[in-house]
This record gives structure tokens, C-alpha cells and sequence, in this order.
């Protein structure tokens, strides 16, 4: 009778209508926990995939500059090297033109001792002669004085040494040179932009120098099937007046993960290097999360640059594995791997024996 008459204003609602029963409210507030707690839950997830991403980042930061410095620690010993190298053939550049110098001036010297003494003995000689008393004797050692006159060194000798010893020639100023060490800077990139510093590749001793842009993936070319993952790109367009080197390879890093996010992390990177097209397709995976994270970078002469937007290909992956506990008693599972090994009684037989021997054991991937 209650349920039937028409309510109006001001008419009072029965109890069970007016509130719900506290089994109700229970159930309803377990409801709305269950719900509190499954996104704390994914919260939880994300922050922990973004916990493990940044203790990523730091190992990896730590390899990098490791890597950073020992390329730096090369370059500078390869200036080094090159300095000493090319010191060492200006340093016998000096002392080969100081050997030739020094041996043409020990052989003018060596002549014009040589003169000298001729020149002493003939004096000597003259200086006697004008004692001689006969006249015959005289005429002779007179014309034998002038014959060796004609012919003495000393009047076929120059004077004048035949080199100088200045070595203006080889002055040096490598006040330019300084500079340009001065100048020296690591290559103009994404990684190394800084506030208040230019963001396009630094002159370097005459030449532009810069590391090639981030490559752009291809979604609608990328494709998963068969156990292979094809993933293809873009170049990044440069600019000719930017002087960048032209690009001689890839490198393309993958990883899998659980989530679409490729903030969330997962796997480790794995890299494939030295591709000399924009696609490549990784082979032979096995596909036992939903998705593979990609990515990839191009690298010139100079150096590597930054990689790609990560993107996140679907593997509609299937996984199943075998539990050891629920298996029938004849079988036994080892990882991938399941045995036949017949218990009790019905090992004796023979025929089950056979079988046994024909079955043997079998791997599922």
C-alpha cells in the first residue's frame, strides 16, 4: 500500500528508501577504495618506472662523461702529438740549414788558410830573394815569384764570406695559432647549449664544424611482425650554410617495455650500430612484452648526435609459460622445456618404454 499511492509534497519516504543500509555504505566506500587504491597503485608503477629511469640516467651520465673525458683526454693528446710532430720538423729545419751554412763556411775558411800559408810562404820567399847579390839569380827567382803570384790562391780567393750568419728566416709567431687554441670548444650541439652562448657550430682554425640533427622515425613505415621489428626514418634537414658534415651512419638503440609511455622505462637499451640506410630491421626477437621503444641518431666525421623522439611500437606480444605445480605427474618442466618421464608401474611397460624413447623431450619458445 505504501509502494502504490502517489507521493506528494511533504509526504514522508519510508525508512529503507530515505538512507541505505550501512552494509551499503560499506560497500559503496569499498567501491570507491578499490578504485583509490588501483591508480595509487599505477601511480605507484610510474614513479617507480621513473625512479628506476633517473638511477638509469645517472649510470649513464657517469658513463658518459667517463666516455667524454677519455675522447677529450684523446683529442688533446693527439694536438699534443701533432705539436711535437710538426715542432720536430721545424727544429730540423733549423739545424739542416745551420749544418749547410756551417759546412760552407768551415770549407771557405779551410781555403782561405790555405791561401793564407801560400801567401806567407810566397812572402817569405820575395823577402829572400831581395837579398840575392847575383843578378842572374835574382832575374830567375823574380820571375818565378811573379809566376806564383799569378797563380796564388790568394788572389783567387774572395773575401767575403758566402753565407750569412742570420737565421731571420726562420722567426716564428704563432700568436694566431694561440688563439685559435683559445678557441677550442667542443662541438655545437643540442647537449651542449648552454644560457647565453651561441647555438650555432663555432668557427675552429678556419673550419665550421657541427653534429648532425636528430633523425624523425617513420611510424607509418614501421612495421612488427614475425618475430622482426622494421623501423625506418627521416633525416633531419641541414643546412649547407651551417657546414655540417654529411652524415656517414646510424645507430639505433631499442629496449622492451610493458607500457605505451616511452617515459616509463623498462629493458636496457640495446644498440645496433654502422647502418648505412634510413631503416633497418631488427630480427630474431621474442616477443614477450607489448611493446619495443626505438630510437635513433645519426652520426657524421665530427661526431654522434642527439637521438630521435623515442617511439613505441606494439607487438601484440603472446607469452605463456608452464607451471611445474599444476603439470600432470608424468611430466616435467624445465624452464621452456618439458620432459616425459612416466611414474610408478606404468614405466615397466614396454610400450610405454617406446613411446618414452620416441617422445623424448621437446622445447616450446
Amino acid at each position: 500500500m505504501t509502494e502504490n499511492f502517489h507521493r506528494k509534497s511533504g509526504d514522508v519516504l519510508p525508512v529503507d528508501q530515505r538512507c541505505p543500509s550501512p552494509r551499503q555504505v560499506m560497500d559503496t566506500q569499498k567501491e570507491a577504495l578499490r578504485r583509490i587504491i588501483g591508480t595509487l597503485a599505477n601511480k605507484r608503477e610510474e614513479l617507480q618506472h621513473f625512479l628506476d629511469s633517473i638511477d638509469g640516467s645517472l649510470s649513464g651520465l657517469q658513463d658518459e662523461s667517463c666516455k667524454a673525458m677519455m675522447e677529450l683526454e684523446a683529442e688533446l693528446d693527439q694536438l699534443r702529438s701533432s705539436l711535437e710532430e710538426r715542432g720536430a720538423e721545424l727544429r730540423e729545419m733549423i739545424k739542416g740549414e745551420e749544418q749547410r751554412k756551417k759546412a760552407e763556411l768551415k770549407r771557405q775558411r779551410s781555403e782561405g788558410a790555405c791561401a793564407l800559408q801560400s801567401c806567407d810562404d810566397l812572402l817569405a820567399f820575395s823577402n829572400q830573394t831581395l837579398t840575392v847579390s847575383d843578378e842572374d839569380d835574382f832575374l830567375t827567382a823574380a820571375r818565378l815569384i811573379k809566376e806564383r803570384v799569378t797563380m796564388a790562391p790568394a788572389f783567387r780567393l774572395t773575401t767575403r764570406p758566402c753565407v750569412s750568419e742570420s737565421m731571420s728566416q726562420f722567426a716564428v709567431d704563432f700568436s694566431a695559432e694561440r688563439e685559435g687554441l683559445h678557441k677550442l670548444h667542443f662541438l655545437p650541439g643540442q647537449s651542449h647549449r648552454h644560457p647565453g652562448r651561441s647555438p650555432f657550430p663555432v668557427e675552429v682554425f678556419g673550419f665550421w664544424r657541427s653534429v648532425p640533427r636528430a633523425p624523425e622515425i617513420d611510424v607509418s613505415g614501421c612495421s612488427v611482425q614475425d618475430n622482426a621489428v622494421r623501423v625506418t626514418w627521416r633525416p633531419a634537414a641541414e643546412a649547407d650554410a651551417d657546414g655540417c658534415r654529411p652524415i656517414q651512419r646510424y645507430e639505433l638503440e631499442y629496449r622492451k617495455t610493458g607500457r605505451r609511455s616511452v617515459l616509463v622505462g623498462g629493458a636496457c637499451w640495446e644498440r645496433i650500430c654502422e647502418i648505412g640506410e634510413t631503416q633497418v630491421t631488427i630480427s630474431g626477437l621474442k616477443f614477450d612484452s607489448p611493446f619495443v621503444v626505438v630510437r635513433v641518431r645519426a652520426r657524421n666525421k665530427a661526431a654522434a648526435g642527439e637521438f630521435s623522439e623515442p617511439v613505441a611500437l606494439e607487438t601484440r606480444a603472446f607469452s605463456f609459460g608452464f607451471d611445474e605445480a599444476t603439470a600432470h605427474a608424468d611430466l616435467r618442466v624445465h624452464g621452456d622445456t618439458v620432459t616425459w618421464e612416466p611414474q610408478g608401474v606404468r614405466g615397466h611397460d614396454p610400450r610405454l618404454r617406446s613411446k618414452e624413447k620416441s617422445r623424448g623431450a621437446w622445447p616450446f619458445d
